[in-house]
């Protein structure tokens, strides 16, 4: 298996920072020191000139003279207030995951959140010989990215385990998990938007306030070109009027109440590592994860659909059921998904807060249309969502 695609033109990449790799190889050195028994210190940490990269992460494998291998994970972009926030809370996150639950989450091992030491605030994590399943058997230019028919039963249970003991860590109110001096942990604000926050009401709120549609009016037309200028008009003033319609909404809606279950950003089989036979060794770059409101919490997003209020009406029966075979058939996905949550809040004695947040579609509706607002910027007719409320 090609273990985390890995690249080896580093040095004709232009995006990637400069950095201090000696100063990188000597603190890794000094973490492996201090975690040894033995008191003679590694002779050398070697990195190969290879590596892997995101849209925020440049991957780097470091190699220890006596065969132990870890990753040092590199934020491209410089420090700020934000980004330590993030860094840390992730830090966080992965301990009380592997305090909690049997997910298996990498092992930090070290890490620093000011750029001073090597050029980049950057994190070390233990390495897991392994490829996402995005990119496994060949990648998405053999199967598109899709998970293999053969595998898909299994990986899909196994991810509803993982989704339901991922929800299964609350707390009382929402936001980014810290971990305080004396071991505990609490909740603090989310960079960008407030808290933390004790209402779903309170953050839908403060979400409203600051979302912003990320695409160009004109590149919106342009996506549109094909419709009657009527419905283009009318979608445009709905993205445009949406935050403040939705606001209005939310001061009307009812909402689930605490505590509030912690929330992968990207749960998608991207961040999932797997061996050779699909199996589950990791999930990976939990970087924004938080508490967040049940109505935040969709599918995993290998089985995401269009909620169909954003969608073409045209694309539905008269009973709301989709057309499009392929899309029967990811409905079909979702609802036996569903069932394989159902079995192990059963198994696991979780109550059903996950399988009933993922079995009523208007939730659903609502939390990938927020997520596809703001974070995608996907056209569609978001005022139509608010029908229901």
């Amino acid at each position: 298996m090609d273990y985390l695609n890995w690249k080896s033109d580093i040095s004709q990449d232009p995006s990637i920072p400069r950095i201090d790799w000696d100063a990188l190889t000597q603190y890794a050195i000094s973490i492996k020191c201090g975690r040894s028994d033995n008191t003679a210190p590694p002779l050398e940490c070697n990195i190969p000139p290879i590596y892997s990269m995101g849209g925020v992460h440049l991957v780097r494998l470091l190699i220890f003279d006596d065969g132990t291998r870890w990753v040092a994970r590199i934020q491209l972009h410089k420090e700020n207030p934000h980004s330590k926030i993030l860094l840390r809370s992730e830090k966080d996150t992965l301990s009380i995951i592997h305090e909690r639950t049997a997910i298996p989450v990498p092992k930090v091992l070290g890490y620093d959140d000011c750029q001073e030491r090597i050029g980049r605030a950057f994190m070390i994590m233990e390495f897991i010989p392994g490829s996402t399943a995005m990119n496994a058997f060949g990648g998405p230019q053999v199967h598109g990215g899709a998970i293999p028919q053969q595998f898909k039963a299994k990986f899909h249970g196994d991810i509803a385990y993982i989704q339901a003991s991922m929800t299964s860590i609350r707390f009382p109110k929402i936001g980014m998990i810290s971990q305080r001096e004396n071991g505990c942990y609490d909740i603090d604000p989310i960079p960008g938007l407030g808290g933390p926050f004790k209402t779903a009401q309170d953050f839908f709120l403060a979400w409203a306030d600051n979302a912003k549609f990320p695409m160009a009016e004109a590149l919106i037309r342009s996506q549109l070109s094909q419709l009657p200028v009527d419905m283009v008009e009318e979608i445009i003033f709905s993205i445009h009027s949406f935050p403040v319609l939705f606001k209005e909404a939310v001061r009307r809606m009812s909402f689930s109440q605490g505590p509030y279950p912690l929330h992968h950003p990207d749960f998608n089989h991207s961040n999932v590592i797997i061996d050779d036979a699909y199996g589950i060794l990791s999930v990976i770059d939990w970087e924004g994860a938080s508490t967040v409101p049940w109505e935040i919490v969709e599918f995993p997003m290998f089985l995401y659909t269009v909620p169909p209020p954003l969608d073409l009406p045209s694309k539905y029966d008269r009973t709301g059921n989709p057309v499009s075979p392929e899309i029967q058939r990811r409905w079909e996905e979702r609802q036996n998904y569903v069932e394989s949550v159902k079995w192990v809040e059963e198994r696991e004695c979780i109550d059903c807060k996950l399988s009933a947040t993922l079995a009523c579609r208007d939730t659903q509706n609502l939390a990938t249309s927020v997520r596809l607002y703001a974070d995608v910027g996907k056209v569609g007719d978001y005022c139509r969502l608010l029908g229901k409320y």
